[in-house]
């Protein structure tokens, strides 16, 4: 002990010095290193008792909320290097990547950053951790070409991935038997920053790991690991297939493990989702099918990616999905009789579209060509060449029992950015735009009437459960005024009552505004001002009965600024549902709380609807705030066993 406290002095710690938990101590198996450290220290492991040593994965932070928001650089000196940073936060060993398993022990020491001191030194019993099954290059030592096994070259000493080049885009799905009965944790280590979509054979439900959002490679994170979900593996294979993201990279598969849970977790698992079906609030899922069309045509048909899509969505808790088929303005991205539609046939006919806008607008239009948009333009024409995108996505999501909304942002042209999809009747009415080309100006009664004629034919046309009119795509403040908004939902409300006579059914009306926070957003500087007309025509469309949910848009780093109170006064006395939007705080890299705290400080205010957060191509990290949020009037509830 006195050894122990003289080490800590020299190396300028407290008496407490940094302390190992158990393999068992947590749901994923992981171990903690706790204790205050006053300078960083370096985290090595050793496999022959001292002889030689190697640095170990270290974590930053105990929890997904740490991870996310870690600084890049920070995460890859610890997971690379073994730099355990100054502090009291608590930090974990990922040892899966460092010993092969299973393993009966490894030996851990933490030692100064300059120099030989040693401030912990201590052999790890891994043996709880024997019924963790890991799949790893041991276990694929012979692949189907084009699947390999590579160093990935990030980490030494060097070990295998499995991995296919993104050039051999057809490869079929790598499938790996794990053998496996029970209920389980599905985790997957990646040693770069990787990209594919993972599959249980059981379920044919491809979900995309980890994420689109970062397509750089400049602030990649590396040897992470994504936990996946949970389930029943009986019986079930494990598929590996290129894509699942919107720039594809070279899928590059450290290790896939399973952590077999206990009786109680698995309890729990079915609790919270039978709690949810009970009492929670409804949960509103997103698809985006001309993303799927751009980035996904290779790997999947129109049905198939609607069919995952649905299939996702449910999965990770949604109630209600808005499919967006439309920015008004554009063409439209579902089969209209109404709207141009956005399938080109030809290179020649998309050169066409552009040349067409800009010989309408002249200098307006700057955007250049760019050869990689028709080769995306070319995979979502072969979609629309198979089918409706609107009647399959009502076809899948009712299969798996979704409310499906047709969603539809009201207002922009893409004049500035995609002039090719600039619809004829914005370059037939070149009058019909506001003071920024982007938009039309709704003051003008003509454009009032093609908005309507589009809701109308969403509304009619098929047989949706709702129809969600979005007002803040785009929320160009010099585009409305109060009489406009009125006069827009009044006939689009009178078009609604049109279909439910038709369908026999009611049909939900809901919308989305501009909070008068949206305006603050810096990346939206056209916007300029607060939209106090909006606020003013809710409350007409509220007491008129012309809307059923309302859900504010927030500017995406002012979401736990944002009051729910003035919406509350303007429906109060009616039967409007009242939605909370967490869309823009995905790309900001928050933690859960974040969005937790926000969705909690509005439900105190009042809210009494469920909740939006943009579920396209998200981190998979992110899908236990969906039961979370859907169970925000069950606070004490567990969602997972520990993150």
């Amino acid at each position: 002990m006195k050894g122990i406290l003289f080490m800590s002095l020299m190396l300028g710690l407290p008496a407490t010095a940094p302390k190992l938990g158990e393999v068992g101590d947590r749901a994923d198996r992981l171990i903690t290193i706790t204790g205050t450290r006053t300078a960083p220290l370096i985290a090595e492991y050793s496999l022959d008792d001292g002889t030689t040593w190697h640095a170990a994965t270290i974590y930053p932070g105990a929890t997904i909320d740490e991870w996310r928001t870690c600084d890049f650089t920070r995460w890859n000196q610890a997971a690379l290097d073994g730099r355990v940073p100054a502090g009291n936060q608590a930090c974990l060993w990922n040892y899966f990547f460092d010993v092969p398993m299973p393993a009966d022990a490894a030996r851990l020491r933490l030692r100064a950053v300059e120099g030989e001191a040693v401030a912990l030194e201590q052999n790890v019993n891994l043996g709880p951790a024997r019924d963790v099954a890991v799949i790893d290059a041991r276990h694929a030592a012979s692949l189907p070409a084009p699947w390999t096994l590579a160093p990935a070259g990030k980490k030494t000493p060097a070990a295998e991935s499995t991995t296919c080049s993104v050039e051999d885009r057809h490869a079929p799905p790598l499938v790996l038997t794990p053998k496996l009965s029970g209920w389980h944790r599905i985790y997957v280590g990646m040693e770069p920053y990787a990209a594919c979509e993972i599959s249980l054979t059981g379920e044919d439900i491809r979900y995309p790991v980890p994420s689109y959002l970062n397509t750089s490679g400049r602030r990649d994170r590396f040897m992470q690991e994504y936990y996946l979900k949970s389930a029943d593996m009986t019986g079930q294979d494990v598929r590996i297939a290129l894509g699942g993201v919107r720039f594809w990279r070279d899928p590059s598969i450290r290790h896939i493990r399973f952590v077999p849970m206990t009786v109680a977790e698995v309890q729990q698992f079915h609790r919270v989702r039978e709690l949810a079906a009970t009492k929670g609030r409804p949960f509103v899922g997103y698809v985006e099918p001309v993303e799927g069309g751009y980035h996904q045509a290779d790997a999947f048909t129109l049905r198939s990616y609607m069919r995952n899509e649905m299939r996702l969505n449910k999965d990770r808790g949604a109630t209600d999905v808005y499919v967006h088929m439309i920015r008004v303005g554009i063409r439209a991205w579902y089969h209209s009789d109404v709207v141009e539609r956005c399938d080109f046939g030809s290179e020649e006919a998309f050169r066409a579209a552009i040349q067409r806008t800009r010989d309408a607008f002249g200098g307006t239009v700057k955007a250049k060509w760019k050869p990689d948009a028709w080769a995306g333009q070319r995979g979502w024409d072969a979609w629309m060449g198979q089918d409706d995108p609107m009647a399959v996505a009502l076809e899948e999501g009712h299969a798996v029992g979704l409310k499906v909304f047709a969603d539809m942002g009201v207002n922009v042209t893409h004049i500035v950015d995609a002039p090719q999809w600039t619809d004829r009747f914005v370059i037939n009415n070149p009058d019909c735009l506001s003071a920024h080309p982007m938009f039309m100006d709704f003051r003008k009664p003509h454009v009032r009437d093609y908005v309507v004629s589009v809701a109308r034919e969403l509304l009619t046309k098929y047989d949706v459960d709702g129809l969600n009119v979005d007002f803040a795509r785009w929320g160009y403040r010099k585009a409305y005024d109060e009489a406009s908004l009125n006069d827009v939902m009044k006939r689009i409300d009178a078009a609604r009552r049109e279909a439910e006579k038709k369908w026999g059914r009611p049909i939900v009306l809901a919308t989305r505004i501009p909070s008068y926070l949206y305006a603050q957003d810096p990346n939206h500087v056209h916007y300029g001002g607060e939209h106090p007309w909006f606020t003013a025509a809710l409350k007409t469309w509220a007491h008129s009965g012309w809307v059923d949910r309302v859900m504010p848009c927030i500017s995406w780093a002012k979401v736990a600024d944002l009051s729910m109170q003035r919406y509350l006064d303007a429906i109060a006395g009616t039967d409007v549902e009242l939605f909370g939007d967490l869309y823009g705080p995905l790309h900001t890299g928050r933690p859960h709380s974040y969005y937790l705290d926000a969705a909690r400080k509005w439900t105190r205010e009042g809210l009494d609807g469920g909740f939006f957060f943009y579920t396209f191509d998200r981190p998979t990290d992110c899908e236990r705030l969906n039961w979370m949020l859907r169970l925000i009037d069950q606070p004490d509830v567990d969602v997972e066993p520990g993150d």
